[in-house]
């Protein structure tokens, strides 16, 4: 069982919108997810399973948050798929997040923190079949792409957090996102992936303000209301990385 003095500590390192916490958009009533308007919130994952049906209504998938048996600080999120009579298990450290099915049911993508304080959040995605569940990380290539645009106190990569699939699971939306805490410049200023998969290259990337035009229904509440002061400096140096 996880204690009440964790329970009552998530909210506040996470900025779910339940506790503002700085440089993280405060989500308004009924729209509690940071990165996809699509996504389902595991900050309920706490306290029970969060259970969803896939598209073709043959899998089932449940997330809990569970105490990392190896670390008494730590927390897991455990993700079991049901299909027919078949049960698969994966855990990954960590804990909250946004999570959805592909569109084609072969597929889900998780955002999840495995920080604290507004830092740390990362996508991954598992393909599952008759044989089991294949985990990809697609953060790393976002956060290379993404690299380090702005000044930090500290050398961070970005946060990311999956938008929405494609029309498959072909392909996926990823934000990079500068942490929205004040340790560096420019907090919270993204630019958009769009990533083949699962091959898990980017073939297209969008800054803030085309993000901002071109997806503004699928996107979370912190990425609607990110700033755009800071937009010019870091497509700027997206450039220069492409000129190398």
């Amino acid at each position: 069982m996880i204690s009440s003095k964790r329970l009552l500590f998530l909210p506040l390192v996470l900025g779910t919108g339940v506790v503002a916490q700085e440089g993280t958009a405060v989500c308004p009533p009924g729209f509690h997810t940071l990165y996809s308007s699509h996504a389902t919130t595991l900050d309920s994952a706490v306290e029970r399973a969060v259970v969803l049906t896939s598209p073709d209504r043959k899998k089932s998938l449940s997330a809990r948050t569970v105490e990392d048996s190896k670390d008494a600080d730590g927390l897991d999120i455990v993700y079991t798929v049901t299909m027919g009579r078949s049960t698969f298990r994966a855990k990954l450290a960590g804990f909250n997040g946004e999570i959805a099915w592909s569109p084609d049911s072969k597929a889900f993508a998780v955002t999840q923190t495995e920080g604290g304080g507004g830092i740390g959040s990362r996508v991954y995605v598992f393909y599952v079949d008759e044989n089991g569940m294949t985990r990809l990380d697609v953060s790393r290539p976002v956060e290379k792409d993404f690299g380090h645009p702005v000044k930090c106190e500290v050398k961070v990569p970005p946060n990311t957090g999956f938008i929405r699939w494609g029309a498959d699971s072909s392909t996926l939306l990823v934000a990079a996102e500068v942490v929205p805490v004040s340790i560096c410049r420019c907090m919270g200023t993204y630019r958009v992936c769009e990533i083949a998969m699962p091959s898990l290259t980017i073939v297209h990337t969008y800054s803030q303000t085309e993000a901002k035009r071109r997806l503004r229904g699928d996107l979370g509440c912190e990425l609607r209301g990110a700033d755009d002061k800071c937009v010019q400096a870091v497509e700027s140096y997206a450039r220069q990385r492409q000129g190398h």
